[in-house]
Formats: C-alpha cells, sequence, structure tokens
C-alpha cells in the first residue's frame, strides 16, 4: 500500500510535456519528413541532387536531419558545413561564403527546400538535396520547421 501512495505522489511531481513539445498534426507530418524522409502518406520522398543526373534518388538515410540535425542547429561533418536552419537564423539577414543573405520568407524557405536556391536566389550547396515534396509535405516540412530550437 505505501508502495502505491509513494508510486501515485511521484506520478503527481512529473510535469506535463512543455507546451513546445505538443505539436498540430502538421507538425507531426512534418517532424517525420524532417527526421525519416518519410511521407505521412507511407512512402519515401524523393530528391534529386546536382551532379547526380536528373532522375530522382528515394530519400533512404537521407533526410533533413541526417545534417541539420534534429535541433536543426546544423553543424560541420569535415568539409561541409550544414548551416542552422531554427527560425532564428532563418528570418534573420546572414552573411554566409561571404555573401549575404536576406531574411526567408515561407516562400523562399520553399524554394530553398525545393529548388536549391537562397532566400537572396544563389544556388545552395550541390550536396542540398532538392526535394520533390507534394504541396501538403511541404506545408507541413514549413510547419514543423517553424518549431525547430523551440524544445
Amino acid at each position: 500500500m505505501l508502495y502505491r501512495i509513494i508510486l501515485i505522489a511521484l506520478l503527481l511531481r512529473v510535469p506535463a510535456a512543455p507546451a513546445q513539445e505538443r505539436l498540430t498534426p502538421a507538425e507531426a507530418r512534418g517532424r517525420l519528413i524532417y527526421t525519416t524522409g518519410q511521407s505521412p502518406s507511407g512512402g519515401r520522398v524523393s530528391y534529386r541532387l546536382l551532379g547526380a543526373g536528373e532522375g530522382a534518388l528515394l530519400a533512404k538515410g537521407v533526410y533533413c536531419a541526417t545534417c541539420h540535425g534534429l535541433d536543426g542547429r546544423g553543424g560541420r561533418e569535415g568539409r561541409l558545413l550544414a548551416p542552422d536552419i531554427t527560425p532564428p537564423a532563418l528570418t534573420s539577414a546572414a552573411v554566409l561564403d561571404r555573401r549575404n543573405r536576406v531574411a526567408y520568407t515561407p516562400t523562399l524557405l520553399a524554394r530553398a527546400i525545393t529548388e536549391g536556391t537562397d532566400a537572396s536566389g544563389h544556388p545552395l550547396s550541390s550536396l542540398m538535396p532538392r526535394w520533390a515534396l507534394s504541396e501538403s509535405e511541404l506545408e507541413d516540412l514549413l510547419a514543423y520547421l517553424k518549431r525547430l530550437g523551440t524544445r
């Protein structure tokens, strides 16, 4: 009996998940794409990679979090620098690779994801996949990207 009372007392002290952990359905679908490269419809999303021809590649082991990290803060892996893609980093102007970049809008971020062009119109690294997402997948991914770095 005492065991049950202690257990209940401990459970009552466990704080609820913070509000930023609760994702909307769109954000949850976007997180699936970001962390696994899998479409909410069940299949893999595909992408093109510059220098690999025009054919689409299935996202098997390649997805946003692979390079940008689960928190979106990016980092360096050898000579590859994956930029920080958290909202504060994207919604501010920046100087990257000695070039000025204006702040991203949702439209410019969608273009970066699908066409590989930054907010100022400069091409992104050839290692950045040009994702082939449906309109709803892209909207879900953009919804989740707004949450990165807030957890």
